[in-house]
């Protein structure tokens, strides 16, 4: 239970670091982004939903807990940094990825907009 309300507390604490005064969102999501892949994002978030659905058993489990901690909490850090720019009408296109963090999310939009070209084709 003391590990629950200690994580809580972190993710509590996490929305207050948006007020202080040298609080960047723009490279809290260059950080994300950096770090993560797209395809990274997606394992991860089916992974904290298949063990959601499995109760917890977790047999299928590809990350250790402090793994999923650590991705959950980047995560959740990243959608403050999304809603902060939003709200505070920060021009994301001021973003500037590392040079592979750009590559590999350009091969990753390719190709995904060819598998969506695919079944747009299908479907016709």
């Amino acid at each position: 239970m003391n590990r629950i309300l200690a994580l809580q507390f972190a993710f509590d604490w996490m929305i207050y670091d948006v007020h202080k005064v040298d609080y960047n969102p723009i490279k809290e999501i260059e950080a994300f982004w950096n770090h993560y892949a797209l395809e990274t994002v997606s394992a991860n978030i089916l992974q904290l939903l298949s063990t959601y659905l499995d109760g917890g058993a977790g047999e299928n489990r590809l990350l250790k807990d402090e793994e999923m901690q650590e991705f959950a909490t980047a995560l959740y850090r990243v959608l403050i940094a999304y809603n902060v720019a939003n709200y505070r009408h920060i021009d994301l296109r001021k973003m500037q990825l590392s040079a592979e963090a750009e590559e590999r999310s350009g091969k990753e939009l390719e190709l995904s907009k060819k598998v969506a070209e695919f079944f747009g084709r299908l479907s016709k």
